[in-house]
């Protein structure tokens, strides 16, 4: 199994120590020898410590303790080298002493989580799905912890582990309800996940799938209540989803009803004014561009499209001004193309070569690029 967060709990082996168990040494499990070359076992530093203070021989530290360890250390790095090793071993021990491994894991995430310890209670999770990849219950308590963990990054204004933790919340999310279609609480979540990625419908979808599998009365209720306040944003998914697969009237009968009572909506905004462009209305097209850059005068993409409209209707010089704004913003190899391609229509070609070889520069794999670099050749 897949981890997008190892990283972020690789700091956690700090906690650990290793000892090196030699060949023959007495576990007294039977199924299991210790290989010939010895094993390193780990063990949690404040197990070592305790050990130390109440002078416990290194071989008379208490097995459930090394346990215990090796299931954390297999928490925090899937990929560690001895871990397939750590599995016989616990395969063995869980036999000797009649425990279930898997239970151990929950009641040790459960204890981590009550006191607030929210990392060591995901690694505790991470080790049973590694075990155990498809344990229901624990795929959707491993994903609320990883939301959890989120929550705590997004404190910490650390954006990047933030999403990290919530595509692995909504990786798992997604592994769950392919082993049970029929998991609400699943379904719950994973309609958030959607709904903030902008996946309107997908959202709306999910949730409509909770409610007929279940929910008690506060999360129906709420389930609903976000059903219904999410109704503009789905017409508007079905809008520029229509205008993208070139549909780009049917797309305007969605989007244009939502401009009433959004008209500052820079996104919806955008999407019908690149309706009427593909349409071929640069004017009407141009209308909704600049009304967008009045709020948000450093927009990129809004400058590329108002560009490409002037470009459309053979106003070169106020395309080069478009696209000569968004470069000093954003250095982009499509917009130095367009900047580039402007020049060389206007037959500037010093110009036009300066900006498309640098596109080139930035990234030579561009297709774009490499097209405008053949076109810019014919005229060399």
């Amino acid at each position: 199994m897949k981890f997008k967060i190892e990283k972020y709990l690789l700091k956690k082996t700090e906690e650990l120590s290793f000892i090196t168990i030699k060949h023959g040494g007495e576990f007294n499990l039977e199924g299991y020898t210790i290989p010939k070359g010895g094993l390193d076992v780990p063990i949690k530093n404040e197990v070592l410590v305790k050990g130390i203070k109440e002078k416990t021989a290194q071989d008379k530290i208490n097995t459930m303790s090394i346990a215990d360890a090796m299931i954390y250390i297999m928490g925090i790095d899937s990929q560690f080298k001895y871990n397939e090793e750590y599995r016989k071993f616990l395969d063995a021990f869980s036999k000797k002493v009649n425990i279930n491994i898997k239970e151990y894991m929950g009641y040790m995430s459960k204890k981590y989580f009550d006191i607030g310890e929210i990392t060591d209670s995901l690694i505790y999770l991470k080790a049973m799905i590694s075990m155990y990849p498809n344990d229901i219950d624990g795929l959707y308590h491993y994903s609320i912890v990883c939301q959890e963990l989120a929550k705590q990054y997004q404190k910490d204004m650390d954006k990047e582990a933030m999403n990290k933790f919530l595509l692995e919340a909504l990786e798992k999310l997604e592994m769950v309800i392919q082993l049970d279609e029929n998991f609400a609480l699943a379904y719950y979540h994973l309609g958030y996940h959607y709904y903030n990625q902008g996946q309107y419908l997908k959202a709306r979808v999910i949730w409509e799938e909770a409610q007929k599998l279940g929910l008690d009365a506060d999360l129906m209720a709420e389930v609903q209540e976000n059903i219904g306040k999410m109704d503009f944003k789905v017409q508007y998914e079905e809008g520029y989803n229509l205008v993208f697969q070139g549909k780009c009237e049917e797309g305007l009968e969605k989007l244009l009803p939502l401009e009433q009572d959004h008209p500052d909506w820079w996104n919806l905004l955008f999407m019908i004014g690149l309706a009427y462009k593909n349409m071929g209305e640069f004017e009407e097209a141009k209308k909704y561009f600049e009304k967008i850059l009045i709020t948000k005068p450093h927009q990129v993409d809004t400058m590329v499209e108002l560009g490409l409209c002037e470009a459309s209707m053979f106003n070169i010089d106020k395309a080069i001004e478009h696209f000569e704004q968004a470069a000093k913003i954003k250095e982009d190899p499509e917009i130095l193309c367009n900047l580039g391609m402007a020049y060389l229509n206007k037959g500037d070609i010093d110009d036009a070569i300066y900006y498309i070889e640098r596109a080139y520069e930035l990234d030579p794999q561009d297709e774009i690029t490499v097209a405008c670099l053949r076109e810019l050749d014919k005229y060399r």
